[in-house]
């Protein structure tokens, strides 16, 4: 016969052995009470440990060999599980039940400790035969090394959660700086969420344009939200979200949603959706772990989002107004919001054709429109090629300004060198007009440097980047004063660079709307 110590030290190594092999907590728990019922001879083994959100113990792993647990109800289970897991340390609950007419079970229980903390129960029945002291000393001898394989194990799990969580929020990174169109990126994002924590389903939820209503961007397993009673509950549990301003996990009792996590996705203050998974795979729901995890990997994903919708909302407001080497320079300005109004000292170019409304009326739309759109392919080329502005245009007038969204020292500067390069590249359309026997008609520019306010104004509906300032209306009336092939600037203009141009002063000029005659100057060249 196998002596006590040579039974001890079997287990003890069984155990020990599986720690080392099985990385799963719940495979290893019923591994290890497999190997206890084997060992002591056990028609029931089971091991119960504390759900991560309640504390309550919740069974994990269960040997039954001859369906004693059908035996006594549930009620009788729970209390005999409370009884070995309130047992003093280092002590085992002994006990009997009798059954009646010569039937009885017999329990063995024990509590499970990390240190000085209650870790969850074993318990043990057999019936027929009770249990010996051997007995006692075997499951005093698995209680420990349990302990310890249960306590690495869930050490084990941490630790692959936070890198698994480390990786996930890598991978977010790189998407995010991967250069993908918007949708591409949440789609890429959904599915690494996915496959982080295993799911029925996930999706984003985002605000509309309005900021109003949230709108399902992107999903996986697109017939499951296409049933309504599945997109009424995510809907129901974003709201949700959104009002708490925190994670929430719901169960459902019956119907295709079982479990769902819903995370508010909020950046600086500002909301921007919700992050969701549904239906947990392999368990009935999402564990604190699960939450956890996505908790941390919602920061990153939120972050890329509000990133990309910047960059949407910064291409959208100025990539009609800006050449494309100043939008990717914009997209890289972190330390400002460039569509807020702000007030910049500005340099503002209004440019027209001369009496081009009375020679309008004398031709053919088809030419009109053919002249116009040369004119203006000229100089809006120009514009964006010297890092310019291009606010609007109105009729054959252009306006555009400088040192605004992107900081520009010599904003005078630049708006001048552009006035003369219009005047340059007009010569060369009217050349071509004349050549096709239409009227050469030439441009006036008006130029004037100060401060103004410049934003995004609008609605929801239509908005635009505009400057709006005294100066603003002073480079129009030059504009409007300015003779044929002439470029006038205003006494700031020409503070800023008297040094720097070669200019003729003129009189001083009454101008609509301006109470004090203007001084002005025209351009000649740069120095």
């Amino acid at each position: 016969m196998t002596s006590l110590s040579d039974r001890q030290i079997t287990l003890m190594l069984k155990i020990d052995q599986l720690g080392d092999e099985v990385a799963d907590e719940l495979e290893l728990a019923l591994a290890i009470v497999g190997a206890i019922a084997e060992a002591l001879l056990a028609d029931l083994c089971l091991m119960c440990l504390p759900d991560e959100d309640s504390g309550q113990l919740e069974l994990r792993a269960l040997v039954d060999k001859g369906n004693v647990l059908g035996a006594r109800d549930e009620a009788h289970w729970r209390l005999m599980i409370v009884r070995a897991a309130s047992t003093p340390a280092k002590a085992i609950l002994d006990t009997t039940l009798d059954l009646g007419q010569g039937r009885a079970l017999h329990y063995l229980g024990a509590p499970l400790h990390a240190g000085s903390r209650p870790l969850g129960a074993l318990l043990l029945a057999r019936a027929g035969q009770r249990f010996t002291p051997d007995d006692q000393a075997l499951l005093s001898v698995a209680v420990s090394q349990t302990d310890t394989a249960m306590v690495h194990a869930a050490t084990v799990v941490e630790l692959r959660r936070r890198t698994l969580e480390l990786e996930a929020v890598l991978k977010v990174d790189q998407i995010r700086d991967a250069g993908l169109e918007f949708q591409q990126m949440l789609d890429a994002t959904l599915g690494e969420l996915s496959r982080v924590v295993p799911s029925g389903a996930g999706f984003i939820m985002l605000f509309d344009k309005t900021g109003r209503e949230l709108e399902l961007r992107a999903m996986t397993h697109r017939d499951f939200f296409a049933r309504p009673d599945c997109l009424r509950i995510v809907r129901d549990a974003a709201d949700e979200a959104l009002r708490r301003a925190e994670p929430i996990a719901k169960r459902y009792p019956d119907g295709p949603v079982r479990s769902l996590i819903g995370i508010p996705l909020i950046l600086n203050e500002r909301v921007i959706g919700v992050l969701g998974v549904l239906n947990r795979a392999g368990r009935d729901g999402f564990s604190r772990a699960d939450r956890e995890l996505l908790r941390g990997i919602a920061s990153q994903i939120d972050t890329a989002i509000f990133e990309s919708l910047e960059t949407q909302r910064l291409r959208a407001a100025f990539s009609r107004n800006v050449g494309p080497q100043v939008m990717r320079r914009l997209l890289d300005v972190a330390d400002r919001d460039l569509l807020k109004g702000d007030r910049a000292e500005i340099t503002t170019l209004f440019s027209d054709i001369r009496g081009f409304t009375g020679v309008s009326e004398k031709l053919d739309v088809e030419v009109l429109e053919q002249m116009l759109n040369e004119h203006l392919g000229a100089m809006t080329e120009l514009v964006l090629a010297h890092d310019g502005t291009l606010d609007k245009y109105v009729g054959d007038c252009v306006m555009a300004f400088f040192n605004a969204p992107e900081r520009q020292p010599d904003h005078a500067r630049r708006a001048v060198r552009l006035a003369l390069e219009m005047q340059r590249a007009h010569g060369e359309v009217m050349k071509g007009w004349a050549a096709r026997g239409l009227p050469a008609v030439a441009i006036g520019i008006g130029i004037s440097t100060g401060p103004a306010i410049v934003g995004n104004f609008g609605s929801n509906q239509r908005s635009e980047y505009t400057a709006i300032g005294a100066d603003v209306n002073l480079a129009s009336r030059l504009c409007g004063a300015a003779e044929g092939n002439q470029t006038l600037i205003s006494e700031s203009t020409y503070t800023a660079l008297k040094d720097a141009i070669v200019a003729e002063p003129l009189p001083p000029m009454h101008l609509k709307g301006i109470a004090e005659p203007v001084k002005s100057w025209a351009v000649l060249s740069l120095k």
